[in-house]
């Protein structure tokens, strides 16, 4: 019986990451939304408005742009913002819907959302398979954007549309300032572009980073930071867990 507990668990484990053990044409349906939604480059996080919450995965609660939307980004427009001029100064959100805690003694209400390294081959795969089918493999349009490398590219899915226009009112160049990726012992990188995806409910933002100074293997662990208004989102991403194919993938 010894011996037979970490064989399950190692088959146990293989069963999870199945998807990891063949070609991304033979990809399911339901692996292509594990790879978008709970692996190593995509993981669902809950925030409040005033910071962190919880930075723990929540597997299966994914944000608009992984978990529903068949469109992938178009990496080349990732230094517009559509929308950056919706929301006049005077139309912020009301700080009750921003989830301030000083209302009334209540707890701020926490927010889902998805925080995915969209460039990382794996995910680009994923997104790839979910619009163009099993066309993935031989579609032209589906190679261009696989071969596409406009730099790092982490999207963050399921943020209230009416703060992510209330801060792109108050600038681009603000919003680029206050989002970067950090590893230990390196300087600190901001982003150089961001999209935001069209207005709903929910909208999914993709910021760009350039990679003058790349991330390996040996910077262990690297930290992604943005807020939008109230809202902090802070999600640190494990390299060593981000080989795809024997690469470190990002």
């Amino acid at each position: 019986m010894k011996k037979l507990v970490p064989f399950l668990l190692a088959l146990g484990l293989w069963a999870a990451d199945s998807w990891q053990n063949k070609p991304a044409a033979d990809w399911s349906d339901k692996d292509v939304q594990k790879v978008l939604t709970n692996s190593p480059w995509a993981k669902s996080i809950s925030v409040t408005a005033g910071g962190l919450m919880d930075s723990a995965a929540m597997p299966g609660r994914g944000g608009r742009g992984f978990g529903g939307d068949d469109s992938p980004p178009s990496p080349g427009g990732a230094g517009q913002m559509p929308g950056a001029s919706v929301g006049a100064p005077g139309g912020n959100v009301p700080s009750r819907s921003l989830g301030d805690e000083s209302l009334g003694g209540q707890t701020a209400p926490s927010i889902a959302l998805t925080v995915a390294w969209e460039s990382a081959l794996p995910v680009k795969q994923a997104l790839a398979r979910r619009k163009f089918g099993a066309e993935a493999a031989t579609s032209a349009e589906a190679k261009k954007f696989l071969d596409e490398d406009p730099g790092y590219l982490i999207a963050v899915a399921g943020i209230p549309d009416a703060i992510v226009q209330a801060s792109a009112a108050h600038g681009k160049a603000a919003l680029l300032q206050r989002t970067s990726l950090s590893a230990k012992g390196k300087p600190q990188l901001h982003a150089s572009g961001v999209e935001v995806g069209p207005p709903g409910k929910v909208t999914e933002v993709i910021f760009t980073f350039p990679k003058n100074a790349p991330f390996g293997i040996d910077d262990k662990d690297v930290e992604f930071s943005t807020q939008f208004g109230a809202i902090a989102v802070r999600y640190k991403f494990h390299l060593k867990d981000m080989l795809y194919q024997g690469k470190l993938e990002l």
